[in-house]
Formats: C-alpha cells, sequence, structure tokens
C-alpha cells in the first residue's frame, strides 16, 4: 500500500523585508518586529498601506478584548522621556493643560475602527517653548499624544535623560535633557502581572535615529 497519500503540501510563501519599508513601519509607530514579520507575511510591493492594513486586521480582537478590561489607576509618569507607539490622537489635536489630564484623556480615548487600538501610552510636552524632536514638524507646550503599544509593561523608550554630547552636535537644536513627560495606562492585569515593575527597552526606532547620528559625525 502506497504511503502517498495524494496530497501536496502547501508551503507558504515569505518574502526578505526590505530595510527601507522596515524603516518606513518603523516611523509609522510599528515595533521592528512587527514590521519584519508583516513584510515577511506579504511582501514589500506597495508599502506600507497593504501592511499596515494587515498589523491591523492581525491585533483587531486582541484589542477589542483589552478594551474590555479595567484600567488601572496610575500614569507610570516619568519625566524626560519620550516613548515610541503609534499615534492615535496627534499632540496638536489634543491640547492639555497639564501631564495628569494628558494622562486622562488617555484612560478616557475610546478606540476606533479600523484598528480599535487603545490609548496605553501617554506623551506630553510640557515646555511653553516647545518640545525638541528630532523629526519634521513643531512641537508645542501643551501636545499630548495618544500612543498604543503592544506590550506597555515593556515600553519602547524614544528618548529619556540627558541627550549625549555625541547626539548634540548631530542635532544642535537639542537641550541637555529631553524635553518630553511621558508614561503608560496598564490595565488591571497587566499591573498585577507586572507588580507595577515597568521594563524600559530603547525603541527600533531611537536605535535607527542613533545610526543617522553616526554617520552625521
Amino acid at each position: 500500500m502506497s504511503s502517498n497519500s495524494g496530497v501536496t503540501p502547501v508551503i507558504e510563501k515569505t518574502y526578505e523585508p526590505d530595510e527601507k519599508n522596515v524603516n518606513g513601519l518603523i516611523q509609522a509607530g510599528f515595533p521592528k518586529e512587527k514590521a519584519e514579520k508583516v513584510l515577511r507575511a506579504i511582501g514589500n510591493e506597495n508599502c506600507c498601506g497593504p501592511q499596515i492594513k494587515w498589523l491591523f486586521a492581525h491585533d483587531l480582537e486582541r484589542n477589542k478584548a483589552r478594551n474590555e478590561l479595567k484600567k488601572h489607576e496610575s500614569c507610570f509618569t516619568s519625566e524626560h522621556t519620550d516613548y515610541d507607539g503609534y499615534a492615535n490622537v496627534w499632540g496638536n489635536q489634543n491640547k492639555q493643560p497639564d501631564a495628569g489630564r494628558c494622562c486622562q484623556s488617555c484612560k478616557d480615548y475610546v478606540p476606533k475602527a479600523p484598528n480599535y487600538y487603545p490609548c496605553n501610552v501617554w506623551v506630553y510636552c510640557p515646555k511653553e517653548q516647545g518640545c525638541f524632536a528630532p523629526a519634521a514638524g513643531e512641537f508645542k507646550y501643551q501636545d499630548c499624544w495618544l500612543k498604543y503599544q503592544h506590550d506597555p509593561i515593556h515600553v519602547h523608550v524614544n528618548m529619556k535623560g540627558e541627550y549625549s554630547a555625541e547626539y548634540r552636535i548631530s542635532h544642535p537644536t537639542a537641550p541637555e535633557m529631553v524635553d518630553w513627560t511621558a508614561g503608560v495606562v496598564l490595565t488591571e492585569e497587566e499591573f498585577h502581572r507586572s507588580e507595577g515593575d515597568l521594563n524600559h527597552t530603547w525603541s527600533a526606532r531611537s536605535h535607527w535615529r542613533k545610526l543617522l547620528a553616526d554617520n552625521n559625525r
């Protein structure tokens, strides 16, 4: 009796991520591992609209379930800090009088289609003269960014604390310390699982910016 079942095995095609598209998705607010995952799954063509749509779809049920969970009361406020994340609401569209109200606006945010990303990261500009960021555009006083990260317990950090002398050489307008104040909104389940101890992890965006700074030296 033949052991051949006659069924041809299905081999899923994978693609090699293009570094330019990885960086494009990082700039859109996705972590490097997510960017590489979607590019391997559906390829580099027409990046990055189809890739973002794929990421939205694959997180949809998880996000909807998370939105039903009770939020912990803490804001986990960190001065001189900028957190990464997908921007649900840009800062210039959400002016708040102080960091506490910025955090509350994150807690009050109602997720929307097509991704239903909750707000679990907020970033606030407390400086009357505006806040420095190594990106195009103006970042003004009381801007309150509402963001989403896949794992806020291991929150991804763009900038924190004091800028290095090397960084300020490549970014002459950078201050000595990061201007921003940032925080995290956890669910009660996430708070108890982490015991309130957040693990700060440098974001892919921070490494990419450092590489650009090194190349400009």
